[in-house]
C-alpha cells in the first residue's frame, strides 16, 4: 500500500511539475499586490514568514524546479548576472525535496549572503502568490507591495527595469 501511495504521489508531482513548467505565456492570475502571509522552510531547518523579510530591501521572490528545463535556463541567466542583485533581497522557492534545491542553488553557485532558499512542502506558494508556471519571479519593494510579476524564461536586461 505505501508503494502505491509513494508511487502515486511521485506520479503527481512529475505531471504538475510538466503541467507548469511552461514557457512565457500570458496568463489571468493575478499575483498577490501585497507578500501574503506564509511560512516556508530554509534549508537549515528554520520557519521562514512574511515578518523575516528584511523591511529595507527590494524583494526578488524566484519560484522554480530544479526538473524544469526553463528554470534551469533561467538559472543559469541569473548565475551569469547575479551580482546586479546584491543591492535586493533574493528568496528562491521551490516545493521539491531539501536535497533537490540545494542541489540547484550548489549547480549555480547561490551562495551569497542576499540570497535564501525555501521549501515549500505544503504547495502553497503557487495559491498564494498567485503564479501559475515555473519559472515565476516576483518583485516586491521595501514595503511588500508588488512591483512586478513574471511567469515563464524572463532575461535580467528585463528584470533589471524593476529593480533600478
Amino acid at each position: 500500500m505505501t508503494k502505491k501511495l509513494s508511487s502515486l504521489l511521485l506520479t503527481f508531482l512529475m505531471l504538475f511539475t510538466f503541467y507548469n513548467c511552461k514557457t512565457t505565456q500570458k496568463t489571468t492570475v493575478e499575483a498577490a499586490k501585497n507578500i501574503p502571509y506564509f511560512t516556508f522552510t530554509t534549508l537549515d531547518g528554520k520557519r521562514f514568514t512574511k515578518d523575516s523579510f528584511d523591511r529595507e530591501r527590494i524583494k526578488f521572490i524566484y519560484y522554480f524546479n530544479s526538473e524544469c528545463e526553463h528554470c534551469e535556463k533561467q538559472g543559469s541567466w541569473l548565475a551569469k548576472d547575479i551580482s546586479t542583485l546584491d543591492n535586493l533581497e533574493v528568496v528562491f522557492i521551490s516545493f521539491e525535496e531539501m536535497d533537490a534545491i540545494k542541489n540547484y542553488r550548489d549547480k549555480y553557485n547561490f551562495n551569497r549572503d542576499n540570497i535564501t532558499f525555501l521549501q515549500d512542502s505544503r504547495l502553497t506558494f503557487s495559491d498564494k502568490f498567485g503564479v501559475e508556471k515555473f519559472p515565476s519571479i516576483l518583485i516586491y519593494n521595501k514595503k511588500g507591495k508588488l512591483i512586478q510579476k513574471f511567469e515563464g524564461e524572463t532575461k535580467v536586461k528585463d528584470l533589471l527595469k524593476y529593480i533600478n
